[in-house]
């Protein structure tokens, strides 16, 4: 990653987001009323966003494009902390460019509403009802199991090649879990609609998606923080 420049790598980081929200996000917003597609279907495409996301981009960036992710390579100190903000604020941007182009495109369809233009929300706004503290604790816990993950197979030279292989599938558990409870965020940018897509989407939803957004942000921080400091633990020699 250190042999190419900021400017380089933080242009990955927001071309990456931006093709995971607009592929996984507008599977979601376009597809997701499709029988076949559903819930599943949703799911797995993000997963598969987030794959091929990560052998165009992972090479140049190493292909976080979620800023939970960037904080706990940060805390678990695998990450350089001058580099923190710039790619937190690319992920932003890819954020907004991949919804940009979703709501462009979702335009040209006569009875399109930003209301079903998949943000996160709790109690009435949540899939399935349910409250904001547990909406949170969902969103804390799997984020924290999702980095922890991140970081662990990215440490192992083993694994490091595949890594994309089970960071995607990985995603995909993320969403079947999460996608009934709060539309799955998992990521302050994107709000599935990903936290940068939470942000993203939430800005053309606005009302009580921007009121919701601040758990979608703090929660899987606080869950990348958590993951860092697990990671940071376990990975530490004994002798």
């Amino acid at each position: 990653m250190n042999r190419y420049s900021l400017a380089k790598r933080c242009l990955a980081e927001a071309l990456g987001t931006a093709w995971l929200v607009l592929m996984g996000v507008g599977t979601a917003v376009i597809s997701g009323t499709v029988p076949w597609v559903g819930v599943t279907g949703v799911a797995i495409a993000f997963g598969l966003s987030l794959l091929t996301a990560a052998y165009t981009f992972g090479s140049i960036s190493g292909c976080h494009i979620n800023p939970a992710v960037t904080i706990g390579f940060w805390v678990a100190k695998q990450f350089s902390s001058k580099d923190v903000l710039p790619y937190i604020g690319s992920q932003i941007l890819g954020g907004i460019w991949g919804t940009t182009i979703l709501f462009l495109i979702c335009m040209g369809k006569p009875e399109f509403t930003t209301a079903n233009f998949g943000s996160n929300g709790v109690g009435i706004h949540s899939p399935g009802n349910y409250s904001w503290w547990a909406c949170a604790l969902a969103e804390f816990i799997v984020t924290c199991g999702f980095v922890l993950l991140i970081l662990s197979v990215t440490s192992s030279p083993a694994l490091k090649l595949a890594a994309p292989i089970p960071i995607g599938l990985a995603l995909t558990l993320v969403h079947l879990i999460l996608i009934p409870v709060t539309n799955a965020s998992v990521n302050p940018v994107r709000r599935r609609s990903p936290p940068q897509a939470s942000l993203a989407t939430a800005i053309f939803t606005r009302g009580w998606a921007l009121a919701d957004l601040w758990i979608f942000i703090v929660f899987p921080i606080f869950g990348g923080v958590l993951a860092g400091r697990i990671a940071r633990w376990l990975q530490e020699p004994d002798i």
